[in-house]
């Protein structure tokens, strides 16, 4: 029982610290540590020397980090895109997480040509987005935005379905690096394919767990939708990193 009310306070706590911040700074921080690990020595070296002393969950959480200083205002409308249900996430001209990730990628790969400041800043954007691009509600529906006016309960607690996803239920499982190393077993033909760097696809293909994510059966969650919902975040999570590895070793090839 002091077990339960103790994950119960960690939960809400993250609910209240990390809302509408995809992933909150653990599930970050994870998708940076798998992606470190799916790196080859050559391309770490030179990632480091970039970041400058900065950790590899330093640089995946900087976006969140500063989002407090009205001078980065400008990053907030670029952690995600809204669709409405039914319809697919395509290429557009709006600034948003889609044409942020796309320009990004893009101007990394010219990183020779702009100071090491630059880079490193572009590269604490791009962790971040890959991250944000594979939290499903980051690329939710516009109607209650993302999630975000969607209410849940849970256990006598309420919050929203965003937080919960971000945070909640990574802080209530106690989510591992292990855990996501081991999510889901790959052939290297598979890890091939899910490393195509595609933007537009890897949209889309989060975006495909939302049917399942609102499958709530009403405003009360239970541990069964945990369960559902954690394999997905564990999948999700590892296909993030392994993608952010895929962009930076093209990037320092």
């Amino acid at each position: 029982m002091k077990r339960y009310i103790f994950l119960t306070i960690i939960v809400f706590t993250a609910f209240q610290s990390t809302t509408s911040f995809a992933w909150g700074k653990k599930g970050h921080s994870l998708v940076a540590e798998v992606a470190f690990n799916y790196l080859d020595p050559a391309t770490r070296k030179v990632l480091l020397e970039y970041l400058d002393g900065m950790t590899i969950q330093d640089a995946a959480n900087w976006m969140d980090d500063i989002k407090s200083d009205k001078a980065y205002d400008y990053l907030r409308k670029l952690h995600y895109i809204n669709a409405e249900r039914g319809q697919k996430i395509t290429a557009n001209n709006e600034e948003n997480i889609i044409g942020a990730l796309t320009k990004t990628i893009e101007e990394l790969k010219n990183h020779k040509t702009l100071s090491k400041e630059e880079v490193k800043t572009k590269l604490c954007i791009l962790f971040h987005l890959v991250g944000d691009l594979h939290q499903p509600l980051h690329v939710g529906y516009g109607e209650d935005k993302g999630g975000n006016n969607y209410q849940i309960n849970f256990y006598g607690r309420g919050t929203n379905l965003h937080s919960f996803y971000d945070s909640g239920i990574i802080e209530y499982k106690t989510l591992s690096l292990p855990q996501c190393l081991k999510a889901k077993t790959y052939s290297k033909e598979e890890v091939a394919q899910i490393e195509k760097i595609d933007v537009i696809e890897w949209a889309n293909q989060s975006r495909s767990y939302l049917p399942i994510i609102y499958k709530t059966y009403g405003a009360k969650i239970n541990d069964s939708y945990v369960d559902a919902n954690f394999i997905i975040i564990q999948e999700q999570i590892q296909k993030a990193g392994i993608r952010l590895s895929s962009v930076l070793k093209d990037i320092f090839k």
